[in-house]
């Protein structure tokens, strides 16, 4: 009976809690802490703040011949070529390959962004920074999986979004492989660890994502092994890892089965590769760097690129290194004293750590993603080091101090303030700094000054600031720049002829004349393109022999024929023989149709024939292969009219 009186009481008191009100968790605000936690908003806002700034620049370095004066770029063979021919493969399709690089999702990119923008750059730029927006997303999502802390995830992405050395990938449009791959791989591993809870879509979306990465940049090639590293130190473990003795052959052997897709997918690619260019890697032609020398010179290398990391205001578009080719350099075992030490204190500070095997997978991730960076030696001397090289292996390293800034607080039971007092005060300096840094890309000037600054013995960041400075009509400046390339590489064929074309345009037609000589005779590999402008100023100067052997020389290189044709004309233009200029203008356009400076002069042609009808159609040919915005406003004007 008492049995059954205690029941009855048990039910009554049951049916009392049910009857009563339920307690709600106090109300979430949109701007409070906890709900910005758990969402990547801010850091996307954050991130999306300060590169406004980048809008207003203007394109740089290779974004004018992967854009600016591509002709193939408004063209649907941009797309398709890409796929069976390397990434510059545009510049001269009669001598393949142009490069070593196989990105053909780069150049589709390319071609996307122009038939959006045209040559407008505040577009391009805003296409890149949504890019970088979603990696910032990606990086969240990855870091709330492998973490337990709630502020660890937005930390990690917000320090991502305002990390001062992505402002090479994100402000320079041509920089696009870099962040892409980054974004594919994220992509890739976020459904690699979230394959068993979500079934069959994620295990086909982590390989199809990887495929894109390949696509897009070469060195996704080493991210299978951060797919081993993770399946090994921090994938879930299954039910028959109980035995201690047999866990870690287990998860070896899970790892690779699970990995074994990408290592398909990646041989599958290299195989492509090896088609498409004739080799999977090889040396760049102007490093003389030996392969004992490479090694040397890694410690170096390594060392600029942790420091790149550690302090944020290194961040720069160069940043020049001497081969080392000695053992006893102190270039090689300083470096290498360092990299040791700080390598065994890290292992140390890990091994006592309860985090340990997120932070060694994260270490493993970082060197992994900067060991195609390495080879020394496909790179040219003054790129042995770039910013953003550091894209992908920064995901882990914000992800690493976010967590050791979240498990200090911790551990020390400090006030949740302190943490985001001084997250604040770190992102507020990381966006200063990359502000700042993104000025260094706002044009041609600005770029190479600032390269100029940082290596003062380079030839190239001289070379280059002549060349701007003449765009823009300062030709005084230009060649001084030109005079210390020369100063720094007398026997530089490429500086000298641009010089030769600044005293061009300085009027010293003599002087430049035999400058441009003198150049090509060092240039036994130049294109067709020189040969026919040191023929038009031999023709200027009543110089028919040299006129004639120079156009000669470049109607026997590939696609000289085409470019000695077009010379032709303007040299006609220039002796007022219009009708001829318009007959070779009419045969060139025949043979290439989709040239647009062919049907630009021969627009000219025949305006000096008053023929003014005809001439706007052949301006407006040319528009629609090339927009230029010079002779949109003619156009413009003669409708007008």
């Amino acid at each position: 009976m008492s049995s059954k009186k205690q029941r009855n009481a048990a039910r009554r008191k049951t049916d009392r809690r049910e009857s009563e009100p339920a307690k709600h968790p106090p109300p979430r605000y949109l701007w409070s802490l906890a709900t910005l936690s758990d969402t990547p908003l801010a850091a996307i806002a954050i991130s999306l703040l300060v590169y406004l700034r980048c809008v207003g620049n203007d394109f740089v370095y290779d974004d004018n011949e992967m854009i600016v004066i591509n002709h193939y770029i408004g063209d649907f063979a941009m797309v398709w070529r890409s796929f069976v021919n390397d990434s510059w493969w545009f510049r001269n399709p009669f001598k393949l390959p142009q490069s070593a690089y196989y990105r053909p999702l780069q150049d589709v990119w390319l071609a996307a962004n122009y038939h959006l923008f045209g040559l407008a750059p505040p577009g391009w730029h805003l296409a890149i920074v949504a890019v970088h927006l979603i990696a910032v997303w990606l990086v969240f999502l990855i870091a709330r999986e492998l973490t337990a802390s709630r502020w660890t995830p937005i930390i990690a992405a917000t320090l991502f979004g305002v990390l001062p050395v992505h402002a090479q990938a994100v402000v320079w449009p041509t920089a696009i492989p870099l962040p892409m791959s980054a974004v594919f791989e994220l992509a890739a591993l976020l459904f690699f660890i979230r394959r068993e809870r979500d079934g069959h879509t994620s295990k086909i979306l982590a390989p199809l994502f990887y495929a894109l990465a390949l696509l897009s940049h070469e060195s996704a090639v080493m991210f299978p092994l951060i797919i081993v590293a993770y399946a090994v130190l921090l994938a879930p473990p299954s039910t028959s890892e109980a035995i201690p003795t047999v866990a870690w052959r287990e998860r070896l052997t899970n790892a690779a089965i699970a990995a074994t897709p990408f290592f398909i997918e990646l041989a599958v690619y290299l195989a492509i590769r090896l088609c498409v260019l004739g080799f999977i890697s090889r040396l760049n032609i102007t490093s003389h760097m030996t392969g004992a020398e490479e090694l040397l010179t890694m410690p170096s290398v390594i060392g600029i690129y942790v420091m790149l990391l550690v302090e944020p205001w290194r961040a720069g578009p160069v940043h020049p290194v001497e081969t080392v080719s000695s053992i006893a350099s102190r270039e090689f075992y300083l470096p290498m004293l360092a990299l040791v030490g700080l390598a065994g204190s890290v292992l140390i500070a890990m091994w006592n750590s309860p985090r340990r095997m997120l932070y060694l997978f994260c270490a493993i991730w970082i060197v992994l993603a900067l060991a195609p960076m390495l080879n020394l030696r496909a790179f040219s001397p003054l790129a042995l080091i770039e910013d953003r090289y550091l894209y992908m292996a920064s995901a882990a390293w914000c992800v690493a101090i976010a967590e050791l800034a979240v498990r200090f607080v911790t551990d020390r039971a400090a006030p949740r303030w302190t943490l985001a007092a001084a997250t604040a005060l770190v992102t507020a300096v990381c966006a200063g700094i990359l502000f700042h840094v993104e000025s260094f890309w706002h044009d041609e000037v600005a770029l190479f000054s600032t390269c100029a600054e940082m290596s003062p013995r380079s030839n190239l960041c001289h070379d280059r600031l002549g060349l701007a400075l003449k765009q823009r009509g300062d030709f005084k400046d230009a060649e001084q720049e030109f005079l210390i390339a020369q100063d720094i590489t007398p026997d530089d064929g490429a500086n000298l002829y641009n010089l030769g074309l600044v005293h061009l345009a300085m009027g010293r037609n003599q002087e430049a004349l035999g400058e441009m000589k003198r150049a090509l005779a060092m240039l036994p590999d130049a294109p067709a393109g020189p040969y026919v402008e040191y023929a038009k100023l031999a023709d200027s100067l009543g110089n028919a022999a040299e006129r004639d052997d120079a156009l000669h020389r470049a109607e026997s290189l590939p696609g000289g024929k085409e470019e000695a044709e077009l010379g032709r004309a303007q040299m006609m233009l220039a002796h007022r023989d219009f009708a001829g200029a318009e007959s070779l203008l009419r045969t060139a356009i025949a043979k290439d149709p989709r040239n647009p400076d062919a049907w630009t002069m021969l627009g000219v042609s025949l305006v000096s024939q008053g023929r003014n009808a005809e001439a706007l159609d052949a301006y407006r040919q040319s528009l629609r292969i090339r927009p230029d915005p010079a002779l949109e406003r003619i156009v413009s004007q003669a409708r007008g009219r």
